[in-house]
């Protein structure tokens, strides 16, 4: 089921990778774990050609809210945006790291299951 999940350029830190002058590239489960993570990672509507792709959470940190509301509201975000991937079939957990340092800013555990039915875990930063 590695072709459902697509092909890619690797990307490391945001930079294509290099391998004896060719650009190396990512398939299954791999390609589609970057290609979430490049979902969140990219504020909702600033792909020009397609506006409507990335995670819309700049209203939950500009809004006067408590942590608690805050969180939910990146919570439903992350479940949205990671849900309109068709090779997702179900978001299964968000879970916060819950360092009560970090108020505007956490890294997240999504739990999802594919279309192949395989669980894969994302490990995300999200916040301002």
């Amino acid at each position: 089921m590695t072709s459902a999940f697509g092909r890619g350029l690797l990307l490391d830190d945001g930079d294509l990778v290099m391998e004896q002058r060719r650009l190396r590239e990512v398939e299954g489960p791999a390609n589609l774990g970057q290609a979430l993570t490049l979902r969140v990672l990219t504020p909702f509507g600033s792909d020009p050609f397609n506006t409507t792709y990335g995670l819309d959470i700049g209203a939950a940190f500009t809004q006067a809210n408590s942590v608690s509301v805050v969180k939910q509201l990146v919570q439903l975000n992350l479940v949205q945006t990671l849900g309109t991937d068709p090779r997702v079939r179900d978001i299964r957990q968000v879970v916060f790291d819950d360092d009560p340092r970090r108020v505007r800013a956490w890294t997240v555990r999504v739990e999802l299951e594919t279309v192949a039915g395989d669980p894969l875990t994302l490990l995300l930063d999200v916040g301002v």
